[in-house]
C-alpha cells in the first residue's frame, strides 16, 4: 500500500538490524560466551537488546514480563549475573521476542506511526521502532568489538537496497 510506504520502511530497517542481532546470537563461539569483555559478558549485551524490545514493543494493556524472572541474569546490566543463560536458552528467549515484534507491527500503518506510544505518551510509535534500532545497533556494535578484539570476524553488516 502507498499511503504505508513509512511503516514498510521502518519496519524493513527494524527487522535488519534486528537480523544483525540473530547473527551475533548465532556466530559466538562457545568460549566467548561466557567471557566478560568490556564490561558485559557477551550473552547479557544480547539478552538486554532483546529485553529493550520486549518492554518498549508492547501495549500498554499487557503487563511487561521480564524474562528469567527469578533468576540472577540482571537483564538491565546493573549488576554482573550471578547464574549464566545457555545459547538454547537466549534463543528460545529470542523467539519470544520475535512474536511480541510480530504482534507489534500487525495490523499498522503509517498514521500509527505518528500516534503516540502507548507505555510512555510523549513519544510517539515511530520514536519507539527508531530508539530501538538505535539500542540494538549499539549492542551489535559493542559485541563486534568483543569479537574482534578476541580476533575473530565480527558480524555481517546486513543492508537492503531494494528492488
Amino acid at each position: 500500500m502507498a499511503e504505508d510506504k513509512l511503516l514498510l520502511t521502518v519496519r524493513r530497517h527494524f527487522n535488519l538490524s534486528f537480523s544483525m542481532l540473530e547473527q551475533l546470537l548465532e556466530t559466538c563461539p562457545d568460549d566467548l560466551w561466557n567471557q566478560k569483555r568490556s564490561g558485559f559478558i557477551y550473552w547479557q549485551q544480547l539478552l538486554h537488546a532483546l529485553t529493550g524490545i520486549g518492554f518498549w514493543f508492547r501495549d500498554r494493556k499487557v503487563d511487561f514480563k521480564e524474562p528469567f524472572a527469578g533468576r540472577k541474569v540482571y537483564p538491565e546490566l546493573d549488576h554482573e549475573p550471578e547464574e549464566s543463560l545457555d545459547k538454547a536458552e537466549i534463543k528460545a528467549y529470542k523467539e519470544e521476542v520475535k512474536e511480541i515484534i510480530e504482534a507489534f507491527f500487525a495490523d499498522k500503518n503509517d498514521e500509527w506511526l505518528g500516534q503516540p506510544c502507548a507505555i510512555f505518551r510523549k513519544i510517539t510509535n515511530l520514536d519507539v521502532i527508531l530508539m530501538e534500532i538505535r539500542h540494538i545497533l549499539y549492542h551489535v556494535g559493542h559485541c563486534d568489538s568483543i569479537l574482534r578484539d578476541s580476533g575473530l570476524n565480527a558480524g555481517e553488516w546486513v543492508d537492503y537496497f531494494g528492488e
